[in-house]
């Protein structure tokens, strides 16, 4: 059995973050050492969520480090720059020197940062993925990361065109960026998702019909099963293909129409092979 550190958030509601994380990793046979980054009420799409005050996570890994080794880290949402950084000093300790290092760079979307991140977050975040063997960032943080020009991207975007772009725009990613590998999520054309996996040698891009809209906790559901299956020995391109196809599944079984509380991918659990 291996050990996987995650940090990340929990949020009351939203069905994402740990909530996504700890079945999803359980599910194949992960022993969980979750590693809690902040607490809110509710995920931060809800108005009037609160927060409690920041937990350690640094100080919290290194307590459960010193009892259980770690084979992999997970690295979800961080609620500020100085969680990130004790994130990432911890990355680059000897206790997590041979983990595989998965990355989720939660930062913003459709074109921007979120609100509660500034640059500071964002350089942050360009120091820690260079210490990842993969990150799943979305097209807003990829052009973030790369300082690539997301507006200009999506404009010249068609669907007889995808491939190429991702392999014109992102080919030299994994050399700025400095990670080993990495999928670029949510690239949308005319009703399709694409997801970009990017290789040392060479680019893929699957792609998969959006199926309903963009509901809370989808992306971490989807890093969850990419990672895990990684672990598992899957090739990263199969890795995102199952995963892709089982945010749709989730989603197409919700019954609640608010997206603010995620998808009910309890009901498919079975599913997920």
């Amino acid at each position: 059995m291996k050990n996987i550190l995650i940090f990340n958030d929990i949020s009351g509601l939203g069905n994402c973050s740990m909530s996504a994380n700890l079945p999803v990793f359980t599910k194949y046979g992960l022993y969980c050492m979750p590693v809690p980054t902040a607490v809110y009420s509710m995920q931060t799409g809800f108005d009037g969520f609160c927060v409690l005050p920041n937990v350690e996570a640094g100080a919290f890994a290194k307590k459960a480090l010193a009892l259980r080794s770690a084979d992999a880290v997970y690295v979800g949402f961080c609620n500020d720059t100085a969680t990130l950084s004790a994130v990432g000093d911890l990355l680059a300790d000897n206790a997590t020197k041979t983990a595989y290092k998965f990355v989720d760079p939660i930062m913003g979307d459709n074109g921007k940062l979120y609100p509660v991140f500034d640059e500071r977050y964002v350089a942050e975040m360009k120091r820690i993925v260079r210490r990842a063997d993969c990150i799943s960032p979305n097209l807003t943080e990829a052009c973030l990361l790369a300082d690539i020009d997301y507006a200009e991207f999506v404009d010249s975007l068609t669907c007889d065109n995808v491939t190429a772009r991702c392999t014109d725009v992102f080919g030299d990613f994994l050399r700025k960026v400095g990670c080993r590998s990495a999928v670029i999520t949510g690239i949308e054309c005319d009703g399709v998702i694409y997801n970009a996996v990017l290789q040392p040698c060479n680019t893929t891009v699957l792609g998969l019909p959006k199926v309903r809209g963009n509901y809370s906790g989808t992306g971490d559901l989807f890093s969850s099963v990419v990672a895990a299956k990684l672990l598992c020995g899957t090739s990263l391109p199969l890795a995102v293909m199952a995963a892709a196809e089982f945010v749709g599944t989730a989603l197409a079984a919700t019954k609640c129409d608010d997206r603010r509380f995620g998808t009910e991918f309890c009901r498919v659990f079975d599913e997920l092979d």
